[in-house]
């Protein structure tokens, strides 16, 4: 199970929470993208500056979402036969309701074949 780097602005928004009780949307999608790797196909660096994937190319909803234990929250995702067939996965993110990035992984490329279903477990820890 891959572990997320969790973005600066989702902490502001627990910050911002914590203080005055503004809303918190639920995690529900996951984003899969291709930019997610350098030219010698070595992940990117992970910086949780970042408020979007290097080059989402597909987000869905959650086919679910669990805690495994009281310091996280696990989305799983998934990629079925007929979706981005031939890309190069290398990114994966976690987002709100709203469609707002929480937390994302890079990783070296995954080829997205023609007759697999592609699943991926994504953590973020508090």
């Amino acid at each position: 199970m891959a572990e997320a780097v969790v973005i600066n602005r989702f902490r502001e928004k627990i910050a911002r929470h914590m203080y005055n009780e503004s809303p918190l949307p639920r995690i529900r999608f996951m984003a899969f993208g291709d930019g997610g790797h350098n030219s010698d196909l070595s992940p990117k660096a992970m910086d949780p500056a970042r408020e979007s994937l290097y080059n989402e190319r597909l987000r869905k909803e959650l086919n679910n979402i669990m805690q495994e234990d009281s310091m996280s929250v696990t989305g799983i995702g998934r990629l079925e036969r007929d979706e981005l067939v031939g890309a190069q996965i290398s990114e994966i993110g976690l987002l709100d309701a709203n469609g707002d990035l929480i937390g994302f992984r890079c990783f070296s490329p995954k080829i997205k074949d023609v007759d697999e279903t592609y699943e991926v477990e994504l953590k973020i820890r508090f």
